[in-house]
């Protein structure tokens, strides 16, 4: 069930209109509302939630 679910998320995330919305998001409201050094660390958090999430989901 787990691996069902991350393969969905997987699914999702890598399809065009998925990166282009989450390329906009983090060109105009990450880079322009925030402070450039804080939107590079929301960027790696994010990047550590996406690996915690497949641990969780590929472990549990």
């Amino acid at each position: 069930m787990p691996n069902d679910l991350y393969d969905q998320f997987m699914k999702e995330k890598s399809k065009p209109l998925f990166i282009e919305v989450s390329n906009i998001v983090r060109d105009n409201v990450w880079a322009e509302s925030i402070d450039f050094v804080m939107s590079q660390n929301w960027l790696k958090t994010e990047d550590k939630l996406f690996i915690e999430l497949y641990y969780l989901l590929r472990y549990t």
